[in-house]
This record gives structure tokens, C-alpha cells and sequence, in this order.
């Protein structure tokens, strides 16, 4: 049997595994049938990782569309991905536009070796002359002919991936980094070998494992505890998917249909913040249709300079309102750039209208 065959038949049974996961930890309706659309989604996004990608000619493609904001993301953000090898030396091109964060993280591991974040370049550091930027990536330092004025990022011999996190405060006001990147030593195509197939499978599977299962595995207990806030540091939500740039705060909400989380903070000096909306699966709550997302840049601090912010399937005037869609239960996920000293956020249960 051919080894891509044997690895197509381990996708199969990673699905039909991750479906009995979801009925079993469903608690309602809803929950089932978004649970098996983040099933397909994660799918989705894992064949363009995986299977559509090529080392040699990468490119760089959002893992987020209106639609698909599965896995945690930053809704008022982009998260470009593209794939790389270790033994290739790469070219990043572009503009860095005037959005509120822009990183480049490059991520090591492959196969089954987990993987883990290998070097980072964030808007501070990328050097920039007149908004453009030019940085190479290689195992070793490129021969002065092929670097020439470029920035220089070395990676290691099991680098895997370049992810691009873009944090935007004000859509209308920012203008999104633009960019592309080239493999300057990449050999003729060549048609797809069983063993590379087979390879892109079983990293597909394993892909769809962990996107679809952080409910599990990104501190689970705080679904037991809801309407609490705890802060984390990047590293303790895995250094693959965070930036040490940032100090999260997580926690979920548990509602009933008149009441509301209201979250109370005054921010810390930082550059850009934002609170978002999950369901029980880690999904943005359809950002772009309802109101379950906002930075800094949204909000107006009262004079004494505290925010607050009500979580709830209705607005009942207890603060700026987040919109969880009628669910009774998700998460609540606060991002700080700049990696502050982490703020008091006091959490109360409300019920009813505001005073």
C-alpha cells in the first residue's frame, strides 16, 4: 500500500476521532454544530499548511478569513503563514504600512517533533528605510553578493515556518503591511513523491489534533471556573502560538441570558490592547457581523481612566458592550503588547439593566 494512502486513511480516523470529541464535550446544540464546523474549517486551513504548501515556493497566505477565525487569533489582526526549510535561504520584501504591531516569527520542528519558536523579528527591530524592509533568512550568513544592504535573520537547520502577526488598532486610520517572500536557491519542480505526500498527511492530521482540541489542552480548568480573568505569560500558551511581545489574559464566561461579565481595568502604558470573544472552541464570535471584539482604540477610559467592558447576548448598559451571541459559555481573551506588568481586571457578575 502506498505510504500516502496509509497516511490519508490516519487523517480519516484523526476526524472520526475529533468528531466523538466534540460530542462529548458539546453542551448544548449550538456548541455541537459549531464544534463540527470548526472541525471543517481547521481541515481546511491544515490542507493549505500542509498539503498546498511548498517549501521552495512559498507564499504568504492569511490563516483567517471572514469567515474562519478558529485557533485563538486576534480578530482586529491578520495572521500570514508561509512554509520554509532550514536549508534554503529566504527573501522577505515589503512595506511596513502604520498598523499598530507587526512581527515575524520563525517557527522549527518537523514531523512529529513539536514544534517551537526559533527566532523573531519584531517591529522594533525590522529595519526599515522609507517604510520598505528587506530581510534574508538562512542557516548561515549569505555571501555578501546575495545580502547586500538586506537585515539578516538566521534560522535553524529544522526551521519549518515564517508566521507574520499584524495587530491593528483603528481599520479605517491603519494601513495594513504588505509583503512577499522568495526562496533564492529552490531546485526545478518537481512531481509529488509518495513519501512527501505522506509526510504532508500526517502533519495534517496532527495539525487538525491540536487546532481543534485547545479546548482541552490551553487551560481547560478555566471552563470550571468561569468569570475569572488569570493572567499568562506567552510561553504558557506554547511559544509556537504566541509572541513574547505579549501578556494574555484568559478566562471564560459562563451567562445566563440577563446577566453580564463586566470586566473593570485601567490599561497599562502600552502600545495596543484588545478583548475578545470566544466560543468554546477557541472561534472569534463572528467579529465581522457582531460586535465580540475591541482595542484600545475603541474605547474611552472614564476620567477616572478605567474601562469596563460588559460581556453579555445583550446590551444592558453596564459598560461598552461585547456581544457574545446568545452563548452561555466561552472565552474571554486579553491581549497586552509590549508584554506590560500585568493590570488588575476585576470581574463581577451583573444581573439585569445598569442603574
Amino acid at each position: 500500500m502506498a505510504a500516502s494512502l496509509q497516511s490519508w486513511q490516519f487523517v480519516q480516523q484523526m476526524l472520526a476521532d475529533l468528531t466523538t470529541t466534540v460530542i462529548q464535550d458539546a453542551t448544548s446544540e449550538r456548541e455541537l454544530l459549531e464544534g463540527l464546523a470548526v472541525i471543517a474549517k481547521t481541515t481546511a486551513l491544515c490542507a493549505e499548511m500542509t498539503v498546498e504548501a511548498d517549501a521552495q515556493r512559498p507564499r504568504f497566505f492569511d490563516m483567517c478569513t471572514e469567515t474562519r477565525l478558529i485557533g485563538g487569533p486576534n480578530p482586529d489582526g491578520r495572521y500570514l503563514l508561509a512554509m520554509i526549510r532550514g536549508d534554503r535561504t529566504y527573501r522577505v520584501t515589503g512595506n511596513r504600512g502604520s498598523s499598530a504591531y507587526l512581527g515575524f516569527q520563525v517557527l522549527a520542528g518537523t514531523g512529529l517533533t513539536p514544534r517551537r519558536m526559533a527566532c523573531y523579528l519584531g517591529d522594533r527591530e525590522l529595519v526599515c528605510e522609507g517604510g520598505s524592509f528587506d530581510f534574508l533568512l538562512s542557516a548561515t550568513r549569505p555571501a555578501p553578493e546575495t545580502l547586500g544592504s538586506a537585515q539578516w535573520l538566521q534560522i535553524p537547520d529544522d526551521a519549518s515556518s515564517i508566521v507574520v502577526r499584524e495587530y491593528i488598532g483603528d481599520r479605517e486610520a491603519e494601513t495594513p503591511a504588505s509583503m512577499s517572500v522568495e526562496c533564492v536557491d529552490a531546485d526545478p519542480l518537481q512531481p509529488i513523491s509518495d513519501e512527501a505526500l505522506a509526510a504532508a498527511f500526517t502533519a495534517m492530521a496532527w495539525t487538525i489534533v491540536k487546532l481543534a482540541t485547545l479546548h482541552r489542552t490551553v487551560k481547560p480548568e478555566l471552563l470550571t471556573a468561569p468569570n475569572v480573568l488569570v493572567t499568562a505569560e506567552a510561553a504558557e500558551l506554547g511559544s509556537a502560538e504566541t509572541t513574547p511581545d505579549n501578556l494574555y489574559m484568559i478566562g471564560s464566561f459562563a451567562l445566563e441570558a440577563d446577566e453580564t461579565l463586566l470586566l473593570e481595568f485601567t490599561p497599562p502604558d502600552t502600545r495596543y490592547w484588545n478583548v475578545t470573544l470566544e466560543n468554546v472552541w477557541h472561534e472569534c464570535l463572528e467579529p465581522r457581523h457582531r460586535h465580540s471584539s475591541v482595542t484600545n482604540m475603541g474605547v474611552l477610559p472614564d476620567p477616572a481612566g478605567v474601562v469596563r467592558i460588559a460581556v453579555s447576548g445583550k446590551d444592558f448598559g453596564h459598560g461598552h458592550w461585547l456581544d457574545t451571541g446568545g452563548r452561555h459559555r466561552g472565552f474571554v481573551v486579553v491581549r497586552w503588547l509590549d508584554n506590560p506588568a500585568a493590570p488588575v481586571v476585576r470581574t463581577t457578575v451583573r444581573r439585569g439593566a445598569g442603574s
